[in-house]
């Protein structure tokens, strides 16, 4: 079995709205409340504003793909560990490893909150 197998089927549908970067598929995956809190940016709160801050993000970033490599499980906790790989506007490819925490809700249909985590050394830009 894969590590993306691994994946509750709301954390796989977010991943794959992020890396085909549909925005409006992003917002679905996330409850009206939930916060998504990545190191350095302010914290997102509920799937419009989620959806939204990870669009501007990406803007800088026209090119970017995470790859998961490790999955964990404990109930409604998911630890997701990725390579996020991609080119900036100025054509520079890059590559960061993060770290998701994602917190779901107690049926495991939708996301309440992520803590992202990267490794500031390799940020991209």
């Amino acid at each position: 079995m894969t590590q993306r197998a691994q994946l509750p089927a709301v954390v796989d549908r977010y991943i794959a709205a992020a890396n085909a970067r549909d925005w409006d598929a992003v917002a679905p995956c996330f409850t009206d409340n939930a916060e998504f809190w990545t190191l350095g940016v302010r914290t997102a709160q509920g799937s419009a504003q989620i959806a939204e801050q990870l669009r501007k993000a990406m803007e800088s970033l026209p090119e970017t793909h995470d790859e998961v490599t490790r999955v964990a499980v404990d109930g409604t906790i998911v630890f997701v560990e990725m390579v996020f790989r991609g080119r900036t506007t100025q054509g520079n490819a890059f590559e960061v490893n993060a770290a998701d925490v994602i917190e779901l809700t107690p049926d495991g249909g939708a996301i309440t909150r992520v803590a992202a985590w990267f490794d500031s050394a390799q940020r991209p830009g």
